[in-house]
């Protein structure tokens, strides 16, 4: 993301990054010229636009600005993001088209199949959603402009095991009364790098002539809970961090690999975590039947780990490390490249929730709708294009990783690593990219 700190409107003061190992969450104020939180004690109004949000970084949760409306718009323009991430208008006709589907199938289609699943199980929703596509990224999605739209991932290419993609996802409270299903995810990520199933062969299929094209993984993602009167989730928001030097340069983060995570392992004896269960089950009683649930479940350790990424315990997991130049926008509605951008479940100020409960028309019904915790339903895409063919259109991060050989099934994106977008290539330390 061209990091906004050049840019006035959205600049702001931040502390120092969190140490490595460090656990703890930390509380950072901000300061933005437009920030609803800046002033000490002034409660947050519905046309904020940037909210102070928890941010799951994996050495300790931070505190940063998260912006909204106008104000994410705008950020993602500065950062010259606009091939990387849309904001959906809530009164568009094609976005009510696609959440008038997914309604309608989401019981029949969705909880039937597990809360995930191919994309052919659900045809009517991809069509409503590459529609979406075609029309937030021409250049890359629309045949007008020499783009195309191909459903799903692609992450799972044997039909035997369509029934592990995860081309759509629907993501539940935790406290929904049931086994099968994925909460909003609290750690930073990026698709690719995550331990579900991947095909053998799945880049060389997903990514196919890449020599002529420029793939992009674009993420629909819908709120399907009641907004807050800023126009947000009321809980977890799903934070997204703009690519920094318009996607020229990979963010700072650490590679971790199991081992790790030995000493965190060893201190976690059979007592404390049945205390730590017991404890949540006594502040939340609705989440003691998953977890009776999974503690009695019949299905072998081994059974679970077929299931996943083979490659993910070699090649260790990206873990992103705090900066000062990390810019984080929210929506209800957007559509963003998942291959390219950290991602995440991020937490609100329980004062700010406060304050909007309080101040809303009716109190009653805006507390009864901020308990109910996030659902949110995720459509999956894979855009492509020949940057050849039209001046001016680059090829994306992901795909000049992928072609400059930075970026395999064993192997993760370099930390800080840059790529020449316009040739599509990843650039070796040192070496200057010529215009």
């Amino acid at each position: 993301m061209t990091t906004m700190a050049s840019h006035s409107h959205t600049a702001a003061l931040r502390a120092p990054s969190a140490p490595r190992h460090r656990r703890a969450h930390q509380r950072h104020e901000w300061i933005t010229p437009r920030a609803s939180t800046a002033e000490a004690g002034t409660p947050i109004t519905p046309d904020a636009t940037s909210r102070v949000a928890t941010i799951p970084y994996k050495d300790g949760s931070v505190d940063k600005t998260v912006l909204i409306n106008e104000e994410a718009t705008r950020a993602i323009k500065a950062a010259n993001a606009e091939r990387f991430v849309s904001i959906i208008d809530p009164n568009s006709a094609k976005l009510q088209k696609l959440l008038s589907v997914v309604d309608a199938g989401w019981e029949k289609i969705g909880v039937r199949n597990k809360n995930a699943g191919h994309h052919t199980l659900w045809p009517e929703a991809f069509a409503a959603g590459k529609a979406l596509l075609e029309e937030a990224f021409p250049e890359e999605c629309s045949p007008e402009f020499g783009g195309e739209v191909l459903n799903g991932v692609a992450f799972v290419n044997e039909p035997k095991y369509y029934d592990r993609a995860i081309d759509f996802m629907q993501r539940r409270t935790k406290e929904d009364f049931i086994m099968s299903k994925y909460n909003p995810l609290g750690r930073l990520h990026r698709d690719p790098d995550a331990i579900d199933y991947k095909s053998p062969g799945w880049m060389e299929a997903g990514m196919s002539n890449s020599d002529d094209y420029s793939y992009r993984y674009y993420n629909v993602w819908l709120l399907r809970s009641p907004r807050d009167p800023t126009g947000q989730a009321w809980d977890k928001p799903l934070v997204v961090l703009l690519p920094k030097n318009g996607g020229t340069q990979e963010w700072t983060y650490d590679i971790r690999r199991p081992e790790d995570n030995v000493e965190d392992d060893a201190n976690k004896t059979a007592a404390s975590q049945f205390k730590n269960a017991m404890e949540k089950i006594k502040a939340n009683p609705m989440s003691a039947a998953p977890m009776v649930m999974q503690a009695f479940s019949t299905k072998k350790k081994e059974d679970k780990f077929e299931a996943q990424d083979a490659n993910y315990m070699t090649r260790g997991s990206p873990e992103l490390q705090p900066s000062d130049e990390h810019v984080w926008i929210t929506a209800p509605y957007m559509i963003f490249d998942s291959f390219d951008m950290w991602h995440g479940a991020g937490q609100w100020q329980p004062e700010d929730k406060r304050d909007l409960r309080n101040g809303a028309p009716d109190p009653v019904a805006a507390r009864k709708d901020s308990i109910k915790g996030r659902v949110s339903i995720e459509l999956r895409f894979r855009a492509r294009c020949k940057p050849g063919a039209r001046p001016g259109v680059p090829f994306s991060p992901v795909s000049s990783a992928y072609r400059g050989g930075v970026f395999t099934p064993e192997s993760v994106r370099p930390s800080d690593g840059r790529y020449d977008l316009e040739r599509g290539q990843a650039v070796a330390t040192g070496v200057k990219i010529e215009a």
